[in-house]
């Protein structure tokens, strides 16, 4: 089954979903890096990669920012 959406909730309440960004490809970051971004095409994609490296991170809207806690993907806490 596809992945529908990858958001950060907090308190219940979603604070954050992630976008593409204005090259069209999800930009996530390896453990403590917030530039040289590995892009990637899909949502699957995005989730694997948060899944294979743990305390990386994915940008997300509002703000454009880098998020690595309170990740959900379709609703099921990753981390």
């Amino acid at each position: 089954m596809p992945i529908a959406r990858i958001e950060r909730i907090v308190g219940g309440i979603v604070r954050g979903r992630v976008e593409r960004g204005s090259d069209g490809l999800f930009a996530c970051h390896e453990f403590g890096s917030n530039v040289h971004p590995v892009s990637l095409s899909t949502l699957e994609d995005v989730a694997d990669y948060l899944r294979a490296n743990p305390s990386s991170g994915v940008r997300m809207n509002p703000g454009w920012v880098k998020i690595v806690r309170n990740i959900y993907i379709d609703g099921i806490l990753l981390r």
